[in-house]
């Protein structure tokens, strides 16, 4: 029996690892069709990469504003995230 990590672990149970057979249950679920959707846009990487990418997405939805959850299992890696996306967005010309 193998086992896998699943996408967006503070919402189903904080990094634990589970079973093929739950993984599909869980993902096949409400929540986790949730959690998949909310995964389709996701900016990983440097800072300048993650600027790129939304300056991208903000054209192609034609937003006008973003909502951005910063993923870390800390508070201080959230915010250094939050600091680094603050500072590479702030070289975008509007």
């Amino acid at each position: 029996m193998s086992s896998r990590p699943l996408p967006g672990p503070r919402l189903f149970g904080r990094g634990r690892t589970f079973t093929d057979e739950e993984a599909d249950l869980l993902l096949a679920s409400g929540a986790g069709r949730q959690v998949d959707q909310m995964l389709t846009y996701s900016a990983i990487g440097t800072p300048t990469e993650v600027r790129d990418y939304l300056d991208v997405f903000v054209r192609q939805a034609d937003a006008d504003e973003l909502m951005v959850a910063h993923q870390s299992p800390s508070t201080e890696g959230r915010l250094r995230s939050v600091t680094l996306l603050a500072e590479a967005m702030q070289t975008l010309t509007a």
